[in-house]
């Protein structure tokens, strides 16, 4: 399940904060500051990896999107699976992101973005 920060609720909510409790940790940088309207479902930094053999034997580090939720999801059916968000960067907690999350400043677009529900789930 994807984890938001943690603020503490006896603090008085500001305009300016909105984005940080929008932010999920994993995420490269606070949501809401990629381009206008996006999503990290948009961004090809947002997937999985695995290893797979190479016709030597050898084993590749391979970029894969994330799989879909079953049909009989409780919350989101047929939707993408949370997935990571593969930006290189330093002291970033490795936690799984939803692809509804707003995208951040690090934002590139996918050359073809996994759509949100499949043809036979819409």
């Amino acid at each position: 399940m994807a984890e938001q920060f943690n603020i503490s609720p006896h603090m008085t909510a500001a305009d300016f904060d909105c984005p940080i409790r929008n932010t999920y940790l994993g995420q490269a940088h606070i949501a809401g500051t990629g381009p206008e309207g996006t999503t990290c479902r948009q961004c090809k930094h947002w997937g999985k990896t695995k290893f797979v053999k190479d016709e030597h034997g050898n084993y590749v580090e391979k970029f894969a999107p994330p799989k879909r939720n079953g049909k009989k999801h409780k919350l989101f059916p047929g939707e993408p699976k949370d997935a990571y968000c593969l930006k290189p960067i330093l002291n970033k907690a490795k936690r799984a992101i939803p692809h509804r999350a707003l995208s951040c400043r690090f934002f590139e677009p996918s050359e073809n973005p996994m759509p949100i529900l499949t043809g036979k789930d819409a």
